[in-house]
């Protein structure tokens, strides 16, 4: 009596077993090795940041700034510091993340010092309204952004923010290419006036800001002077 229904359910377990192969719920091929989900998403995250890159340096102001390299030069948008991580700032930290800030920004620096040109991705998860771009995601980025000249001309290459303004003129559409433009407008001792203007990848004029930065007197920030001549060897360039 009990072989009979070990045997039954010996029989049933076969049954099951192969109604789940026939309907591809179970597999039986040990040779085939299933990707778990974080080794999806990490693959699915590296298609994403290189199709981005590449976005950024085939936009039109990348290539504007790449074919005349007498004029600009790209430096890195961010480099090493010893009193921040990259994993503590706002942007190579919380915001650089798939669907948000993905890539790091191509920057491009003028002969002058006084302008920069600055590409950047701003994903799906980076609205206020829906498929709109938070206006304080553009504010940080024009904070970050028209510091450059300030920063490369203040003394002990030291800039932190007094005022800035923006004037939002268009919404900013999200999950695209974006363009920063920014220009040094007056320099009095410690104290350096900047503009910027934020354009789609299209030239159409988005935002446009006015920003005072202050280099302080004392210590309170370290003196980076030290760090100008690595970040602009970082690439290979006319000058």
């Amino acid at each position: 009596m009990l072989a009979t229904w070990a045997g039954c359910c010996i029989l049933v377990g076969i049954s099951t077993a192969l109604v789940c192969v026939s309907q591809g719920w179970l597999n039986l091929d040990s040779s085939k090795e299933q990707n778990s989900p974080a080794e999806t998403d990490d693959s699915n995250n590296t298609e994403l940041v290189q199709k981005i890159s590449a976005q950024l340096l085939q936009s039109t102001a990348a290539r504007q700034c790449l074919d005349n390299p007498d004029e600009w030069k790209r430096v890195p948008y961010v480099w090493p510091r010893s009193d921040l991580s990259r994993k503590d700032a706002l942007l190579t930290g919380s915001l650089l993340a798939p669907d948000k800030l993905a890539v790091e920004p191509v920057t491009f620096m003028h002969k002058d010092r006084k302008q920069f040109v600055v590409v950047v991705h701003l994903g799906k998860n980076t609205c206020g309204h829906k498929g709109i771009v938070h206006g304080g995601i553009l504010a940080t980025l024009f904070d970050e952004i028209t510091g450059r000249p300030a920063f490369w001309n203040l003394p002990r290459n030291v800039a932190l923010t007094a005022s800035l303004k923006i004037s939002y003129r268009r919404p900013a559409i999200a999950d695209q290419v974006f363009v920063f433009r920014t220009q040094l407008t007056g320099l009095d001792g410690r104290k350096a006036e900047v503009v910027g203007q934020l354009e789609d990848a299209q030239g159409n004029l988005l935002s446009e800001a006015e920003a005072l930065y202050i280099s302080p007197k004392d210590d309170l920030v370290p003196d980076r002077s030290s760090q100008i001549e690595k970040v602009e060897n970082f690439y290979p360039g006319c000058f």
